[in-house]
């Protein structure tokens, strides 16, 4: 299939958008409706760039979470080296290709150029300047290989990687390379804990799988063994930096056994020597652990034992393969990111994670209370298509209910029970009594979830916290979303 997921799933007019929103109060904006911080974004991002780059590894960044170009261009930064980005869906790749010149390296320019050949030559030029690196994050299905061939030529070679786990998967690679035109880049995804997807890294079925790709698929020219993938989607289970920072540890190990497998192998570059394998790592709580490293904190022992672990695996390793740290919701964050306490404040350096670093808030509108029930309730136009219908494990509610426009601190309010079109709002723990709410009174909630909740929103509408005070609940910018899988 070569046609382009825009021909399926059409963006909005943007200059429609703006001429809807922009300038508008939030008072003014009919819900439920998704909203982002940018000066949060921003903040989030940068710090994770920072990070990595005083470690010394690479850092992939992960759009599942937004599927917006303005955040992943925040992902990224200012780096003149190609972006490395993944990808949940082939739908993100597709939009990605097509948001090619929104990418370019600083200090160039994409032109528009008269005649025909000349502007493509310009695009071609531009695309060598600026190639991104893309790695499909789902272990590869035989349906979407033709649809990753077209996007494989149209990008140009080393632009697209796979990842594998599966001996059959390779049938596939076929397709792939047939329809590119080129050699495709594979990782192998290594179960290092989450038991998702993956293979053991001590397993037979890794063996077998390194033996194929070298003794089959690397010399028909289909592909090349790039380097190894984890994802520690379990470290949301922990509640602290140096939990989530032995989870990291114990990722980098689990893709180092991996490696050595490979290397009894011979797996070789073309000069003959052993090949530096990529090892990509990471989870939000696992990956933004590392911005902790240099963070002086009064932690307990542990803490410090796992950060020097840390430093040492990394230096252990850093000489034999190359590291890489990937990461998706940490540029929005959300409650369930809370619970983990695994990130360090972008507000403050010597603190935890707090909702202050939170940029995603669900816009709603209070339809009903209900004072004379045994607890007071009140009844929200938002339910599990507006904010998602994901657990937290730090309470037992949907959504967290901010204070904005409240009389207080805190709300005490939060979504206690949840439908598909209604949320009922129920007293939070450990409060005496919440703040009162009127019909009709518009409130924002922190999502539990961020990847689901926004999947319900064709865009973002984007406010400044940086601005003054009196401009910070108006819309700044509308971010669209991509669509489609």
């Amino acid at each position: 299939m070569a046609s382009s997921i825009e021909n399926f799933y059409p963006r909005p007019s943007k200059a429609l958008l703006y001429e809807a929103f922009i300038g508008k109060h939030l008072n003014e904006v009919p819900t439920p409706a998704a909203i982002l911080d940018r000066a949060i974004v921003e903040r989030n991002c940068r710090q994770m760039l920072d990070a990595c780059k005083s470690l010394g590894v690479r850092f992939r960044a992960h759009v599942k979470t937004h599927k917006t170009t303005e955040i992943t261009r925040l992902q990224i930064g200012q780096s003149a080296e190609p972006p490395r980005l993944i990808v949940s869906t082939v739908a993100e790749a597709e939009h990605l290709a097509a948001d090619l010149d929104v990418f370019s390296a600083p200090g160039t320019e994409t032109f528009n150029v008269g005649h025909k050949h000349s502007s493509m030559a310009c695009i071609r030029q531009h695309r060598q300047l600026r190639m991104m690196q893309i790695l499909y994050g789902l272990p590869l299905p035989p349906s979407q290989a033709e649809r990753l061939g077209y996007l494989a030529h149209r990008c140009g070679k080393g632009s697209i990687s796979l990842l594998v786990d599966n001996i059959a998967q390779l049938e596939s690679l076929a397709t792939v390379h047939r329809l590119s035109g080129h050699q495709i880049g594979l990782y192998v995804k290594i179960d290092t804990g989450y038991h998702r997807a993956g293979l053991s890294p001590n397993s037979s079925e890794l063996k077998d799988l390194l033996t194929r790709i070298v003794e089959e698929i690397e010399p028909s020219g289909k592909a090349c063994l790039e380097g190894f993938y984890s994802h520690a989607g379990h470290s949301y289970a922990v509640d602290s930096r140096a939990g989530a920072m032995s989870l990291l540890i114990l990722e980098i190990e689990g893709l180092v056994q991996a490696a050595k497998v490979a290397n009894t192998l011979r797996f070789s570059r073309e000069d003959g020597h052993a090949r530096r394998f990529v090892l990509s790592v990471g989870a939000t709580p696992t990956a933004t652990s590392v911005q902790n490293l240099d963070c002086g904190t009064t932690e307990n022992t542990s803490w410090h034992q796992e950060s020097a672990g840390l430093k040492k695996c990394i230096d252990g390793h850093g000489a034999s393969f190359e590291l890489e740290i990937h990461a998706g919701v940490y540029p929005i964050l959300d409650m369930q990111q809370l619970a983990t306490a695994a990130s360090p404040s972008a507000v403050e350096a010597s603190g935890n994670i707090s909702a202050e670093d939170i940029a995603l808030t669900i816009l709603t509108e209070v339809a009903s209370v209900y004072p004379g029930r045994e607890a007071p309730e009140a009844l929200i136009a938002a339910g599990s298509l507006a904010l998602g219908r994901e657990p937290c494990k730090s309470y037992t509610g949907w959504g967290v209910l901010t204070a904005w426009g409240l009389p207080a601190k805190s709300s005490g309010w939060m979504v206690g029970h949840i439908s598909q079109e209604h949320g009922m709002l129920t007293t939070a723990p450990g409060t005496a009594s919440p703040c009162d709410l009127h019909v009709g009174d518009k409130v924002r909630i922190w999502p539990n979830h961020a990847c689901v909740a926004g999947a319900g929103y064709g865009w973002y509408l984007v406010v400044d916290s940086s601005l003054p005070e009196d401009q910070r609940d108006k819309i700044v910018d509308v971010w669209i979303r991509w669509r489609g899988w």
